[in-house]
């Protein structure tokens, strides 16, 4: 792999990673980018990154022009959606740490023993 190949790879992860969303349109969108790249680098014998972000803008720049034709409710709705199983997920790890921890702590309990104080007061002992 050249450098300018690299180049070209580096520069469609920074735009994949700024749209934020992985939706069908988003992956469609940088399939398409990436290939009117691939053809007009090869159809101008293009090798410098700088004239490919100067006929298709920087990464920020073609996330806005994507952001500008999709639904912004719709990606709402999946950012929603993501924190919400992103906060199901947290709470069962963290009631499964909680399971495994009294795991542990009776396991440990149970062969090592635990051990109470009990004092005992018959009738007519003194303090």
């Amino acid at each position: 792999m050249t450098d300018f190949e690299k180049e070209l790879k580096n520069y469609v992860k920074r735009v994949r990673r700024l749209l934020l969303v992985k939706t069908d349109a988003a992956a469609q969108f940088l399939s398409e980018l990436e290939n009117n790249i691939a053809d007009y680098a090869e159809a101008e014998n293009i090798t410098d990154i700088s004239k490919i972000e100067a006929r298709f803008g920087t990464p920020e720049t073609i996330a806005k022009e994507f952001f500008a034709d999709t639904d912004i409710e719709a990606v709402r709705r999946k950012l929603a959606l993501r924190r919400i199983v992103a906060a199901i997920l947290l709470a069962a790890l963290l009631l499964w740490g909680i399971a495994l921890t009294a795991l542990y702590i009776e396991g440990h309990n149970d062969m090592h023993g635990s051990f109470g104080e009990e004092t005992v007061i018959e009738a007519g002992d003194r303090l």
